[in-house]
């Protein structure tokens, strides 16, 4: 008999947070857990289970946990205690040995946080930027459009001040030719 699957498929590979630290004495306070969607990522990234509190489920829905943490996203440690409730439920995490605790912790101390910086404005697309060509009447200045970055906890970058040099160059391009007026 053939299986066939119906539905959307996923990217999650290992256990809810629920599996893995209702198992554990004292619930994993103190362990180290990892999500398989973060190792994408070179940084090391983890979570440090502080704090643990059961919630109510209803009978046939996925097991919710609400979680204290605290949180390394791409080496960098998070200032305050982060909750996790939301996310819990996914089958995406698994369970760091305490063997491999002390590497993880040595490769966040190790690795040199640089800043990224963008550039204040970059070129338009090609097609964009033709058609703005054609309905201005002076050609005396290239046209740009000004770069908004949206700040968060996991945003590592900003847009360059006056007089700096950005660290990530955007309008790198496979194709140069693409952006040539003819």
């Amino acid at each position: 008999m053939v299986i066939k699957y119906i539905g959307r498929t996923t990217d999650f590979s290992g256990k809810t947070l629920w599996e893995l630290i209702g198992n554990i004495k004292n619930f994993g306070i103190g362990r180290l857990v990892k999500r398989n969607m973060f190792e994408r990522y070179n940084e090391p990234c983890f979570i440090r289970i502080l704090k643990v509190e059961a919630l109510d489920s209803e009978e046939g829905k996925d097991r919710k946990v609400r979680v204290y943490v605290e949180k390394v996203f791409r080496a960098r440690r998070y200032p305050q205690v982060v909750e996790m409730e939301s996310v819990t439920y996914k089958a995406d995490y698994r369970l760091v040995p305490k063997s491999e605790e002390k590497s993880l912790w040595e490769r966040v101390a190790s690795i040199k946080q640089s800043e990224r910086i963008l550039p204040d404005n970059v070129p338009f697309p090609p097609l964009l930027n033709h058609m703005l060509e054609q309905e201005r009447s002076s050609a005396a200045q290239a046209l740009r459009l000004k770069l908004i970055v949206k700040q968060g906890p996991d945003n590592f970058y900003r847009i360059c001040k006056e007089e700096e040099i950005p660290t990530i160059q955007m309008n790198k391009t496979k194709f140069p030719e693409l952006y040539e007026s003819k």
